[in-house]
């Protein structure tokens, strides 16, 4: 297990446990230091805040935000933003508009499948949350369409698949330029999934100004690990690592903390989080 986990999903998004829950067994699993990374939202960040400080975690404000480089969709995460930012909370709220519709059209598409599901019990599995697919995933479990919600991605939801509807993104360049006028920093969520190319384009993203990119993921092998890092290295790049937990039991996920992330190397990300002027929330300066 790490001390540290920079890539965490609460009920605030699409994840399957309250931000207070997921602090509770972070700490149970031995992490200090942590962010909890919501699809754009930072409303979970004030309860994770209150259940962190009565834990004595570490708790880093952040997000995670999708964007689209040629109808390629990259993650970025964002750290230590200001989550008062009227100018950030104005940029979520049309993201999440577009949530909303998305989900409705993709509804529509399901029942002309023969796979219908309540628009109505979509959003009341979403609660508060902002809805999302792994919602609507749900929904067609529920249903008795499929049998998980991986299947629900691989026959109708994932990319390029019946059901897959597009959405309002900002491109990488101007998410990179939101989150620093936040306040934040900067990181490529999981390069791989960009594909083959994802050194080529970090390094595009790095002439925009990226700060990071998250060299230890889940479950990257040691080699992927090695490669991340030596792009990292190679164009300047801080390094961060996360789990990128849901709860939502799907192949290849893993428990919080769980992930290659050495101690020195959540030591370095955290120093260079400092140097940016980031409170680590563990009084080192």
């Amino acid at each position: 297990m790490s001390i540290g986990d920079f890539h965490l999903h609460s009920t605030a998004s699409d994840g399957m446990h309250t931000p207070e829950w997921v602090m509770e067994t972070s700490h149970a699993n031995g992490i200090r230091w942590l962010s909890l990374t919501d699809h754009d939202t930072t409303d979970g960040i004030e309860e994770a805040r209150s259940a962190a400080e009565r834990l004595g975690l570490h708790l880093i404000p952040g997000i995670e935000l999708s964007t689209d480089l040629e109808k390629t969709d990259v993650h970025l995460l964002g750290f230590g933003i200001d989550t008062e930012s009227r100018r950030l909370q104005d940029y979520l709220s049309w993201l999440r508009e577009g949530r909303l519709g998305r989900t409705r059209t993709a509804v529509g598409i399901l029942e002309g499948l023969g796979v219908p599901v309540r628009l109505e019990r979509v959003f009341e599995i979403a609660g508060e949350a902002t809805v999302g697919r792994p919602h609507l995933a749900r929904a067609l479990m529920e249903a008795g369409h499929v049998q998980s919600v991986q299947e629900a991605f691989d026959r109708y939801l994932g990319d390029g698949k019946p059901a897959d509807v597009p959405r309002e993104k900002l491109s990488p360049k101007d998410a990179i330029g939101e989150v620093h006028a936040a306040g934040g920093v900067v990181f490529v969520a999981h390069a791989i999934f960009i594909g083959d190319d994802y050194p080529a384009v970090v390094g595009q993203f790095a002439g925009w100004g990226l700060d990071g990119i998250e060299a230890y993921y889940k479950h990257y092998t040691p080699q992927q690990v090695a490669d991340h890092v030596a792009v990292g290295r190679r164009l300047g790049l801080a390094l961060s690592g996360g789990s990128d937990y849901h709860g939502l039991g799907n192949p290849g996920d893993r428990e919080i903390g769980d992930i290659p992330f050495p101690d020195e190397a959540v030591h370095e990300f955290l120093g260079f989080l400092r140097k940016a002027g980031i409170d680590t929330g563990d009084g080192v300066s």
